[in-house]
């Protein structure tokens, strides 16, 4: 279907002002009542409503962002205008064969393509000068004119030509991880090169390839097997709102099996409440501390494999006592003395580790007991507890319980990092959806350059002209630290949005003011773009054919298809367009770096994508005819598959459809435990679970050397010193004495956003308020009632929002949701929006590269400023020119 894009641009700004977000009849599916007509009349009758959308056509519109869900929606087309949406309905909901259903989030998108505020041409900050930046303090703040595009292109070439002339391209910062999904890392890499950047990022300390010791990333069960558990764990793992989608429904089905559930976090989330989870406090970052603890418990309490099973410990692992050490050991350090307190004098018992994570030794204990061996337990952890300072050993800790446990390789058992789209459903892709083709994908080997910025330390690096280099963390190609000088003049903003996420806002603001000249693209103002010089328009997935980075990561029994929707709005451009054009006022032979349009991209995303048989082998999952290539007017080769590509796109989803006995039930490390000596592991050096892991100190000690700030890091998983963690909220930890910022900050990822996308959208707004919640002690003892307006500052910065006083936050403890888009008051300083890496410093990271998200002291108190704080709903739209314009 041919989209027109003739509409009424007026009406259409007008319409979306008005909180519609749309150029007609938008509404949820089902929600009638609320539409409108194409002229922006209420319908009338439900006669009207069914005659509006007669000849209209139903096109996949699956989500393209970070959200951790991966769902179907649908959308309603009748010339050129999307009506409403709609989810999965292509078969009946069951257990065997689940819908894949959005969340208020993808059924808001159509704001978000129609929004007032879609940015509508190439425009640059008022008071920029070419060459020099201008007055560079007013990014941020200073007015925005209309430009076309060749002068906006042509300026950003020039800036690029000038920057590698005078300082090389080592003075370029490409905004970037690795080249996920960007096009213009193929560019700038050749056109010599680019600074890149790398973060913990989501993971935390599981992107230190934890495979070294044993367990890979999300090398889980499948969601059949967990039936056969009696305790699912969730450790920090607050599933429902970070990847909301099946994972919530598979849930919801495991408790109503009789599965029990326990919720181990420092506050009691929406996850743990649709599970009628216990739940077990624990400070943030202290996650480690607990488990040693755990480990206490079960050592001290076992009665000849009560708790313990030695068996498993004895075959299947290293380094657990003196009797089985691994052969490349370089001290004779083991964990069980560590823990018994035989080497710093210090034993890891309940009362100890209670008092720095705040967990009750009762507690400590019936954890213990719910872990050992008598129970099959499935622990699934996400990132959070790993994204802290000092958090390096706890993978390994939370490996080292469930190995004393015995909790792998048999039903109802399994442990490990369970985040991202295919939570609570491991095991491999029964669907294997393919990339489109761009050979600079997921690769930084087409930058000459080898300089890489951690997130640590990225804005520091900009501003202080030197910063440590170890390697990138992606794929775990490290290399020993170094201390280089650096020198950026050029920061360059794709489809990232990095000053907004990357931790210390504040600093890299000023990292922005800095430099000669920063340009990004977006299709709304998000905060990199707020603080560029020259911004480029640029469409939506709605807006042309092209498969997305994320279209690969979902749940392993489905798949999503999309195509495009609507015509590019206004003077929008594809990613492709730009970097082809810029490519060209660069002197470069843009065929030559990605061979193949976006179309092409997306047909053969769909030709590679295949289907696991009974058989355990893999075969296409279209079948493509010639006239398919035709229509499309795309290049390939028929094949047979098992379902045409006209239905693949028509549904939107393709599901396999499962049975408690199908092939594809999967139970990780199974043969292994049967067998050790028969099937080890392939990615450690003993073929075993390493409790003990020289590869991973030599890792860590390669990465860290001779940085001072950095902590030594253990082959066994001890506890670390945390920086800015509850320990360094007391100026004196014996006497008790608290310190300026007594409170410890988290986030919890929001369903208000996708890290900061779909912020700006009214529904959204209306419906997740975006408070700062606040347990309900602490509250009383600063005066704040629910709903007061607090400040929440530190030495780094300062937001004011709403509060939310709740029992489910621990004492001591504030949590704020993750990735709003900053609105800093210009008098005050202070952020309006609570955006929460305003907050967050880079200062004392424990190892290199370590974004310790969770890791903030903060203090609060009832805000009695100045600024009124209306509810974020009632913000109006940011449009940086009028239409007139």
């Amino acid at each position: 279907m041919t989209v027109s894009k003739n509409i009424d641009r007026r009406q259409f700004c007008k319409g979306a002002a008005a909180a519609t977000a749309a150029f007609g009849a938008l509404s949820l599916a089902g929600c009638a009542e609320g539409n409108l007509t194409e002229t922006g009349e209420a319908a009338g009758s439900a006669e009207a409503f069914v005659a509006n959308e007669e000849g209209a056509e139903w096109i996949a519109a699956p989500c393209w962002h970070n959200c951790g869900g991966r769902c179907l929606n649908k959308v309603l087309v009748k010339d050129g205008v999307v009506l409403r949406q709609k989810t999965d309905d292509t078969h009946e909901d069951s257990w065997d064969w689940p819908q894949s259903r959005g969340c208020l989030r993808g059924r808001s998108t159509q704001q978000q393509v129609f929004g007032a505020d879609r940015l509508k041409y190439p425009m640059k900050r008022k008071h920029w000068e070419p060459l020099t930046g201008g007055d560079k303090s007013l990014r941020g703040r200073d007015e925005w004119v209309r430009i076309s595009w060749d002068e906006a292109l042509d300026a950003i070439a020039a800036e690029l030509k000038n920057a590698k002339e005078k300082y090389g391209n080592r003075s370029i910062l490409y905004l970037n991880i690795v080249n996920m999904e960007g096009y213009l890392g193929g560019v700038l890499g050749a056109f010599g090169g680019y600074v890149d950047s790398c973060t913990s990022g989501s993971t935390g300390t599981f992107a230190y390839k934890t495979s070294l010791f044993g367990v890979s990333s999300c090398d889980l069960n499948d969601r059949y097997d967990i039936l056969n558990s009696d305790y699912v764990i969730l450790w920090g793992n607050n599933v429902s709102w970070c990847a909301f989608g099946n994972p919530s429904y598979y849930l919801k089905h495991f408790k109503e099996a009789g599965v029990k559930f326990l919720f181990v976090g420092p506050e009691y989330s929406v996850t743990a409440g649709l599970t009628n989870a216990e739940w077990i406090p624990v400070r943030p970052g202290t996650d480690t501390a607990l488990l040693l603890a755990i480990a206490h418990a079960m050592i001290t309490r076992d009665q000849n494999g009560s708790l313990i099973d030695w068996d498993f410990l004895n075959r299947c692992t290293v380094g657990f006592d003196a009797d089985h050490m691994p052969a490349d050991a370089k001290t004779d350090e083991n964990f069980r003395d560590y823990v018994m307190g035989k080497y710093d004098g210090v034993e890891k018992t309940p009362e100890w580790a209670s008092e720095i994570c705040g967990t009750p030794v009762e507690m400590i204990n019936h954890l213990a007991d719910v872990l050992g061996c008598k129970n099959n337990c499935y622990i699934s952890s996400n990132g959070a507890p790993a994204r802290n300072k000092g958090a390096e050993n706890y993978p390994q800790a939370l490996m080292t319980i469930a190995a004393m446990g015995g909790h792998f390789g048999k039903p109802g058992n399994a442990c490990g990092d369970d985040q991202y789209y295919g939570a609570l459903n491991r095991g491999p892709q029964i669907v294997k959806p393919a990339f489109g083709g761009t050979p600079f994908q997921f690769t930084n080997k087409f930058n000459p350059v080898d300089d890489i910025f951690g997130a640590d330390e990225i804005w520091s690096a900009v501003l202080d002209g030197k910063y440590h280099c170890f390697g990138h963390i992606i794929g775990g190609a490290f290399h020993e630290c170094e201390e280089r000088e650096i020198d950026i003049h050029v920061i360059v903003s794709e489809h990232h949005n990095r000053l907004q996420t990357f931790e210390n806002m504040s600093l890299g603001i000023e990292a922005y003011r800095k430099v000669d000249f920063v340009c990004s693209q977006a299709y709304t103002m998000k905060t990199d773009t707020r603080y560029s010089d020259i911004v480029l328009p640029i469409c939506t997935r709605w807006e042309y054919d092209k498969d997305a980075v994320y279209d690969t990561n979902i749940d392993k029994e489905n798949c999503f298809a999309h195509k495009k929707i609507v015509d590019p709005l206004f003077e929008s451009r594809t990613d492709w367009e730009v970097a082809k054009e810029l490519s060209k006022r660069l002197g470069l032979e843009w065929n030559e770096i990605v061979p193949f349009t976006d179309k092409q991209m997306w047909m053969n995303a769909m030709a590679k994508t295949t289907v696991m048989n009974e058989d355990g082998k893999y075969e296409p999952l279209l079948t493509i005819k010639q006239e398919d290539f035709d229509r499309y007017e795309v290049s390939g080769t028929p094949q047979e598959g098992r379902i045409p590509l006209e239905k693949f796109l028509d549904d939107g989803v393709y599901r396999v459809k499962r049975s408690a006995d199908d092939p594809y039930v999967f139970i990780s490390f199974e043969e292994f435990r049967k067998d050790p000596e028969a099937n080890p592991l392939k990615t450690t050096a003993s073929g075993k679970f390493e409790i003990y892991c020289q590869a991973k100190g030599d890792m860590f000690a390669m990465i860290n050397r001779g940085v001072d700030r950095f902590e030594e890091i253990s082959p066994l998983p001890k506890y670390i010193e945390q920086h800015e963690g509850y320990v360094d909220s007391f100026t004196d930890w014996e006497k008790k004495v608290r310190g300026p910022y007594p409170i410890q900050m988290t986030h919890v990822h929001y369903l208000r956003r996708a890290h900061s996308d779909y912020d700006n959208l009214p529904w959204l707004r209306e419906a997740m308020p975006n408070p700062v919640f606040i347990n309900k002690d602490d509250a009383e003892a600063r005066g704040i009632k629910n709903g007061d307006v607090i400040l929440v500052r530190n030495d780094v910065g300062s937001f004011i929002r709403p509060a939310t006083v709740s029992r489910t936050i621990m004492p001591g403890v504030i949590m704020v949701p993750h990735g709003a888009g900053v609105r800093i008051d210009e008098e005050s300083g202070i952020d309006m929006a609570g955006a929460d890496n305003i907050l967050t410093s880079s200062g004392r990271t424990t190892s290199s590269g370590l974004s310790g998200w969770n890791t903030t002291l903060v203090e609060y108190e009832k805000y009695t400023g100045n600024i009124e704080l209306l509810p974020d709903c009632e913000w109006p739209l940011e449009i940086p020119l009028s239409d007139e314009e």
